[in-house]
């Protein structure tokens, strides 16, 4: 008997990890009789949604055994002491479900990867597939714990091993040696992705929050994890490490889009035109208008995404680009906050200066836009027409560019990441 187990929702803005709660699970349902099945899942959903803590992540766990009062009575036990039970916005839910997902699940995987579902459609499904529930509070846990068991992994998947941190080190400074993040991970590369930030200097396996997470290593191999896990110099003790396949770094939340059909919420592909010069504004963030022919989009870089806004602010009006990022609705309107840009194709470069006098050979002077050139001294007059065409090279060359990793979010897929 196949036994499937999914759980979310059990962190708040203050602390908690539903990874914690699911690793601890792995091993006390092992000491009732239930043994897992591969590796349990670790599922990221649509990263615009509003009810998110941190990174929108969701459990699952396939089991062999069977469902039982003592395996649910475990699983509440496991969450009512390690929950954030009470804190604002924490409504733990669990799905439990015997045998093989319907393929009914595998869409509401999609569903919530793209859009945000609604808690009476999870339970409508829930009832409708014979799911067995556990829930607080309103439940709205439900929703992700579906969709991480009907997670759809057949368009790509990573690993992430996490270690995790004994209690009493919970909200103190983690231990790790930055020298050896980086070391590892140009021994491992391109089999880990995401470990360090060289532009900033930033390692970026070790969470800020006082979570239980030590700290986590994403790759393409689990074995290339556990290698690139044994190269770190760590100055405290674990408490447990886990190795999960989930769909980080697939880029699954994004899919082709016009600019009419755009929503508030989703993340998109959008292919058009430049409008206009990218601008710098308060606070460092650029911004330009984007065209499809459907309509006008404000793509936008953040100054949280350093160099890549430099590349933005280069283009011009004209080139042909494929924007990749989350829409959201700003007093501006539709604004697509971008995570990657494809450059596909570059207009010229020019500057107009005014021409040489035909007679004297010195430069012309202008008359005004439009009205052409004279030469005061041999009172010569030209039409605009000509004026003195001069190409510039152009500093961008055709190609991807992406947010440095400090700034990528868990499902963006980095361009060197082959998978």
């Amino acid at each position: 008997m196949v036994l499937w187990i999914g759980l979310d929702d059990t962190d708040s803005k203050k602390g908690g990890c539903t990874t914690y709660i699911g690793a601890l699970l792995i091993r006390r349902l092992e000491r009732l009789g239930l043994r897992l099945i591969g590796f349990p899942r670790l599922i990221r959903l649509n990263p615009n949604c509003p009810f998110k803590t941190r990174g929108n992540a969701a459990i699952a766990l396939k089991l062999q055994g069977e469902y039982s009062p003592e395996v649910k009575e475990l699983v509440a036990e496991v969450i009512e002491e390690y929950a954030e039970l009470g804190e604002e916005g924490t409504e733990p839910g669990v799905v439990f479900i015997e045998g093989e997902p319907p393929e009914e699940l595998r869409r509401f995987y999609w569903r919530a990867v793209w859009e945000i579902i609604s808690l009476e459609d999870a339970f409508k499904l829930a009832e409708r597939i014979g799911a067995k529930l556990l829930y607080y509070e309103n439940g709205r846990g439900i929703v992700g714990a579906l969709a991480a068991i009907g997670a759809d992994l057949a368009a790509g998947k990573t690993y992430e091993l996490i270690a995790h941190r004994r209690r009493d080190y919970w909200g103190t400074i983690r231990h790790i040696d930055p020298k050896s993040v980086f070391e590892m991970d140009k021994a491992t590369r391109p089999y880990t992705f995401d470990n360090v930030d060289y532009e900033s200097g930033e390692i970026r396996i070790a969470p800020h929050t006082p979570c239980p997470v030590l700290l986590g290593i994403r790759g393409v191999d689990p074995e290339v994890l556990k290698k690139a896990f044994r190269m770190l110099r760590i100055g405290e003790p674990v408490e447990m490490v886990t190795i999960f396949e989930t769909n980080q770094g697939t880029d699954v939340h994004l899919r082709p889009a016009k600019i009419a059909q755009l929503r508030d919420g989703m993340s998109a592909i959008v292919t058009g035109k430049v409008l206009e010069k990218p601008r710098f504004e308060v606070g460092g963030h650029v911004f330009f208008k984007l065209s499809d022919g459907t309509g006008e989009l404000t793509c936008a870089a953040y100054e949280p995404t350093k160099s890549f806004r430099n590349v933005v602010a280069k283009l011009l009006p004209g080139d042909e680009v494929a924007a990749y990022g989350a829409v959201k609705l700003k007093p501006q309107g539709l604004t697509l906050n971008l995570e990657k840009i494809h450059v596909k194709k570059l207009v010229e470069a020019v500057v107009k200066r005014p021409p040489k006098c035909p007679k004297c050979g010195k430069r012309m002077e202008s008359m005004g836009a439009g009205k052409g050139y004279r030469c005061k001294k041999c009172r010569i007059r030209l039409g605009s027409e000509a004026a003195e065409i001069i190409k510039l090279p152009r500093e961008l060359t055709l190609g991807f560019y992406e947010v440095p990793p400090s700034a990528r979010r868990h499902l963006a897929k980095p361009l060197n990441l082959q998978i």
